[in-house]
């Protein structure tokens, strides 16, 4: 008996000592410990596309806590952090730039003027190389998925649309990718091309990548002339297919008719999305009571704009990312009222535990939120 207890006492100093002990990290948590919320970086570059698009190349702030930037793969968006007029308002813009470029600590995002654009018209008319600004770590699973997706990618962009697309032309021809890639890219006119060197450059020299540009207001040698149609498509579709779409919403319903007549089933089609569309019946203002930490904030918020822009507009630094319902990270409680929740998809458990995502909530009543900040 008194050996056993003698056993006993040992095995609880190696047990006590052994806890003392820190594991060695493995590559994936020295890795993981890299990672950051949010990026610190500098404005380095900025090249005018068209009259209303710029590409901002941001680098690592060397001087901030955040002296690397994250890898991210081609398809992926970052989100600017920005106070604008004592506001803190946040946008997710689709990265633009080769991959590698992030070996070098850098990224570009490319930004189109929208009419009352809040962000974009701040950042083209107000951000000069050398301003300092804070983003997100690389998000989202739009694009180009080896594992799942075919080897015949057709990507189909409008506008500003052809951002995640450039980033990917550059992947493949780099040799990220193993992958045909053919880029079918609406605009207006000549002048709204955005990446014209770029696109011609990689037209001469890539094996695996083709843009094919159409222009829907004007003729051009070189260039297809209307909207993308069954005709333009039809040489370049495979046996089996990947379709990727970005641009207005208008594209992908007259694409999906296209896309119908060829038999491409739904799942080998891939959407990237930046926009919540909702029309009440009748216009209102409710209230909004934001429950916090430490404090307790009554605003008002419309029926036809989200709960996130409604507590962006009165200063309270409410958490997003994607904007779009489909991250999770602006996920909220919803104590009282009724929201119409657009596009997001919970999860049962979230749902049932009365969580909600306010980039894509629209009050339906007077509403109170638990905010976790």
């Amino acid at each position: 008996m008194e050996k056993i207890e003698k056993l006993k006492s040992e095995r609880k100093e190696i047990i006590g000592e052994f806890s003392k002990k820190r594991p060695q990290d493995t590559f994936i948590d020295k890795e993981i410990k890299k990672m950051h919320d949010i990026y610190h970086v500098v404005v380095t570059d900025i090249t005018v596309e068209t009259p209303d698009v710029k590409t901002f190349t941001l680098s690592a702030d060397k001087d901030s806590s955040t002296p690397t930037l994250a890898p991210f793969k081609a398809g992926q968006y970052i989100t600017l952090h920005v106070t604008i007029d004592s506001m803190p308002v946040t946008r997710a813009y689709s990265l633009s730039s080769n991959p590698t470029l992030a070996n070098k600590d850098i990224y570009k995002i490319t930004i189109k003027r929208v009419e009352n654009g809040l962000v974009s018209n701040y950042m083209l008319d107000e951000v000069q190389v050398g301003d300092k600004l804070s983003v997100s770590m690389p998000a989202g699973e739009f694009g180009y998925n080896p594992t799942k997706d075919e080897e015949n990618v057709i990507a189909i962009a409008g506008g500003s649309g052809i951002t995640p697309f450039m980033s990917l032309a550059h992947a493949i021809d780099e040799g990220i990718y193993d992958c045909n890639l053919t880029v079918f890219y609406s605009v207006r006119t000549y002048e709204d091309i955005i990446f014209k060197k770029e696109i011609e450059e990689i037209n001469k020299k890539s094996k695996k990548v083709k843009f094919v540009i159409t222009l829907t207001r004007e003729e051009r040698e070189g260039y297809l002339h209307g909207h993308l149609s069954k005709e333009m498509i039809e040489p370049y579709v495979k046996e089996f297919n990947t379709v990727l779409m970005c641009g207005p919403k208008e594209l992908y319903r007259a694409m999906n008719e296209i896309l119908n007549e060829f038999n491409i089933p739904r799942k080998s089609v891939h959407y990237e999305n930046f926009f919540v569309e909702y029309e009440p019946n009748e216009k209102t203002t409710y209230t909004l009571k934001v429950v916090m930490k430490d404090k307790v904030e009554e605003i008002s918020c419309r029926n036809d704009e989200t709960l996130l822009v409604a507590m962006e507009k009165a200063g309270i630094p409410a958490p997003s990312l994607c904007r779009v319902g489909e991250c999770g990270y602006c996920r909220s409680v919803l104590l009282e009222g009724k929201v119409k929740m657009v596009g997001a998809a919970l999860k049962k458990a979230e749902s049932e535990n009365d969580y909600i995502h306010p980039c894509v909530s629209f009050p339906d009543s007077d509403i109170t939120l638990r905010l976790d900040i």
